[in-house]
């Protein structure tokens, strides 16, 4: 096995290209590619077009807005014109910020409008006022707030930059006051001014030009083979330039394309292109097949040096039978080894290692849906969400390698024996348990809890039917728990993956105290009050969701 497994991976290597990954670099991240946008048209076009050209079928389906299933709807379709802040202390301008400048300047699905007010410093509780400096839930402050304007500011983004917002307004929606983003940094400076002098009067002028329009959200297929395979998943959202999340996975996504359509791998897959969430949750009937397996790419290889990025596997839940992430964990040691011991021992030659499951991207679809997924992912980003993920922080070789290791793990799932696939699974399970218990020692986390509570063996072996249609997204989440509850259990370390993902599958599936076991799988050390509210959060929701 080993042999034909090398044998496998010279043909990747010959067939590799640095240059395609460039290229298709530059092309993805020249548009504006928010969710309802048309610039989210153009990428994928472009994209089809060079499938087109290597020969591949690919396909394009359209979401209409407002078009949903399980707890999510595409958000309305929607074009960013043109935007500008101007903040002044009397003739002083403190601040002026551009859309052409700054792509993430207007929050996406924002309203537009235009006027010049007093500016109203609120912080992280909602003021009064036809323009407010605030931070929090941008949801609910939308919801709440008749302000003209709301400048956006987050703390644990990059300070220096302008953050990545979207309000997912459905149609239906009120359309309100404009929405937008300044950098930490500068809310600092407000914030500042305003505490050595509360009387100083701080003044902000706005415009905002939007397009409503009825393009919908597409997605991009393309299929080999008639036999179930392995489906390589990327969004290619997010606004420009977004190049580490997520031109870098639809990047990595095409050179996969690309490698597969030269060597002809004998197995069969598909490459797909998405709007995250909005588009995957769409899928099931477009497919060929109910995938075998599911490899999402979602930030890949960036210049680690620069984003303080380590690429990670993010593991399936315990609870569901995996080969995918030890076919996964076996390509990345093979693919990026590359340095060497003092005694010739092969050494990691990027930071890489692996997770629990955490939801964050398209892979927590078919994990609803019972397939066998893993992510690729590097975090965390230095620039994430934010006018500043640019192409100059990516290392085009470490994302093609990337991807390498993404067709090797198809390979290994697709072209090993069942043998080998049951060994390699036991190998890593005894790994991951010897991780576990190595991460406790190292956080202080109880090797008892640990023992008593970590799933010991998979209760979802392989189902033919999924076990939702979606994950519960945030915005449900919100409505069932009310406001104020909401905000409150949302500073809890971890809970969205418990309430979105963990706790309905695990009630689907029917583990008990599945509570206990998501805080041993996550390694989570919340309170007794903290435990309480969250399974008090969880009963309010499956009553009201019926699972």
């Amino acid at each position: 096995m080993s042999a034909l497994i090398n044998d496998f991976y010279r043909k990747i290597i010959a067939e590799s290209s640095q240059s395609l990954v460039k290229d298709t670099l530059s092309i993805i991240t020249r548009y504006h590619r928010l969710q309802g946008s048309s610039g989210l048209w153009n990428a994928v076009n472009e994209l089809k077009e060079i499938l087109g050209g290597l020969g591949l079928p690919a396909k394009t389906f359209r979401i209409e807005e407002g078009d949903g299933i399980g707890f999510i709807k595409a958000p309305i379709s929607w074009d960013p014109i043109e935007a500008y802040i101007e903040i002044k202390i009397g003739d002083h301008v403190l601040a002026r910020l551009d859309l052409k400048d700054h792509p993430t300047l207007l929050a996406a699905h924002s309203p537009g409008g235009e006027g010049c007010a007093e500016l109203k410093v609120c912080g992280e509780k909602l003021c009064d006022g036809e323009a407010i400096l605030v931070t929090g839930y941008l949801y609910d402050i939308y919801l709440n707030t008749d302000a003209k304007l709301i400048l956006y500011y987050m703390k644990n983004r990059h300070p220096e930059a302008v953050p990545y917002t979207g309000l997912f307004l459905e149609p239906g929606d009120k359309m309100k006051g404009v929405v937008m983003n300044i950098p930490y940094s500068l809310a600092l400076k407000i914030m500042s001014l305003k505490i050595e002098n509360p009387r100083k009067k701080i003044t902000v002028c706005w415009k905002a030009k939007i397009n409503r329009h009825n393009k919908g959200l597409p997605i991009l297929i393309s299929c080999i083979g008639d036999d179930p395979g392995v489906v390589f998943i990327s969004h290619i959202c997010h606004p420009k330039p977004g190049a580490h999340d997520n031109a870098s996975g639809s990047a990595g996504n095409l050179h996969v394309a690309y490698v597969l359509s030269q060597i002809n791998p004998g197995f069969s897959y598909c490459n797909i292109w998405v709007p995250e969430y909005t588009g995957t949750v769409f899928l099931e009937d477009k497919l060929p097949w109910r995938p075998l397996s599911v490899i999402n790419l979602d930030m890949i290889g960036s210049k680690q040096y620069i984003t303080g990025s380590s690429l990670t596997l993010i593991n399936p839940p315990r609870f569901m039978n995996t080969f995918t992430a030890p076919a996964g964990w076996i390509a990345m040691q093979k693919v990026f080894d590359t340095s060497k011991s003092f005694n010739n021992i092969s050494q990691p030659g990027i930071r890489y290692g692996i997770s629990p499951y955490t939801m964050g991207s398209d892979h927590d679809v078919f994990i609803v849906w019972g397939i066998d997924s893993i992510m690729y992912n590097e975090w965390p980003s230095k620039y994430y969400h934010t006018d500043k993920d640019t192409t100059e922080t990516i290392d085009p070789e470490h994302l093609m390698n990337t991807s390498i290791a993404s067709i090797l793990t198809a390979y290994l799932i697709l072209k090993s024996n069942n043998n080998f696939l049951e060994g390699l699974r036991r190998i890593y399970d005894s790994y991951l348990k010897t991780w576990y218990k190595s991460q406790a020692i190292k956080i202080g986390y109880s090797i008892n809890y640990l023992s008593k509570y970590l799933v010991k063996k998979p209760l979802v072996e392989k189902l033919e039917e999924p076990l939702m249609k979606s994950p519960i997204f945030s915005r449900t989440l919100y409505h069932i728990l009310g406001r104020a509850r909401y905000l409150e259990i949302r500073k809890i370390p971890g809970i969205y993956t418990y309430l979105a993902v963990y706790a309905p599958l695990s009630e689907k599936i029917g583990l008990n105290n599945h509570v206990k076991h998501y805080k041993a799988e996550l390694l989570i050390k919340w309170s007794r009050k903290e435990e309480k509210q969250v399974v008090d959060a969880w009963e309010t929701i499956k009553s009201n969701i019926k699972i």
